[in-house]
Formats: C-alpha cells, structure tokens, sequence
C-alpha cells in the first residue's frame, strides 16, 4: 500500500528544496577552485602565501616568492630546491609528482625550526604553462604556483614553560570573587 500511494501522489505544488551553495573557506581550496575557472593559470590574490617554481622537472629554481612565505621560511627568488631539508624538500617532492602527473597536487608538512616551534603547514600545488593536460598528458609543466598557509605550534618543553609561567603570574593576582554583590560599595568589590 505505501509504494502505491506513493506512486499515486502527485502534487504539483510540491516544490523541491533549495541548492545550497556550499563556499569554500580553505585556501587550497580556493586556490583551486580559481585554478579551474582561470584556465589553468597563475591564480592571483595569494601573493603572500605563494611561491612560484620554474622547471620543476629539473632545476626547480624558486621564481618568486610572497613575503610571508620568504619571511617565515627563508626563501628567496633564485634559490635551488636541492637537497636541503624542511620546506625546500617538501616543495622538491611535490615538484617531481607534478612532473610525473601535471594535476593539482594538495599536501601537509610539519616542519621543525631552530627556535624551538613546529610549523604545521597545507597547501597546494598547482602546474602552469603545460597546456591542455588532457591533449598531452606527457607535456611537463613550464612553472608550479604553490599556495601555502601555517599555523606554528610550541614543542613540549616550550608549552610547559609557558604553564608554569602563567600558573605563577596568576597566583600573584589576587583572586576574584565569583558572586558579586552589587549593593557592596566599589571600595570593597
């Protein structure tokens, strides 16, 4: 009986729920999404956060590079991306991916640095120049744009020197009361 009735029913007036557009909030994500509808060049408005690597088969020498990024990380335009460790063999590695297969490659580092933090980094690389990759998947792409952000968290010893300073700085406040009385006058509040 329910699979006949359901059959049966027909309401015209019955309106279908509305499309939600769902808004990207990651930068990846938007960076890819500007990838695609930009023709599948440099995406602009992530100058900061941006590095762009010419002859990433090869050489992979950084063409330029976004003042946070150059900032944090100290990288500069007409640096290699040889053997070194950190960011630059991050970035080495997904060069040589994206020289095997020209797509958009997303990617998640973590990244010790000498002042005791650990750099929590996603990003997205994304070849340029290689044309229609789908007429000529063989076709090696000319730049890779790779769109980077970070958060840097404290290592352990660091955290818990910054508990044990806070746990002293706030047993030399004196302490509030949790019930005020409003009828108290603000000289013994």
């Amino acid at each position: 009986m329910r699979g006949a009735a359901a059959i049966e029913w027909t309401d015209l007036r019955f309106e279908m729920p509305p499309h939600f557009v769902v808004v990207e909030r990651r930068m990846a994500g938007q960076a890819l999404d500007r990838w695609h509808a930009g023709g599948r060049c440099r995406v602009a408005g992530f100058d900061d956060n941006s590095l762009v690597i010419a002859d990433p088969a090869g050489v992979a020498r950084i063409e330029s590079a976004g003042a946070s990024v150059a900032a944090t990380f100290g990288l500069a335009p007409e640096m290699h991306l040889g053997g070194q460790g950190g960011l630059a063999a991050e970035l080495r590695a997904a060069c040589d991916l994206i020289a095997i297969d020209p797509r958009p490659l997303p990617f998640e580092a973590s990244i010790g640095t000498p002042a005791r933090a650990l750099i929590l980094m996603r990003g997205i690389a994304l070849p340029i120049g290689a044309g229609d990759s789908a007429a000529d998947p063989g076709r090696i792409p000319e730049r890779v744009q790779v769109i980077v952000n970070w958060r840097e968290m404290l290592d352990r010893a660091a955290t818990t020197r910054l508990r044990r300073e806070l746990g002293a700085s706030l047993r030399l406040v004196r302490p509030i009361s949790t019930i005020i009385d409003p009828f108290l006058p603000e000289s013994d509040r």
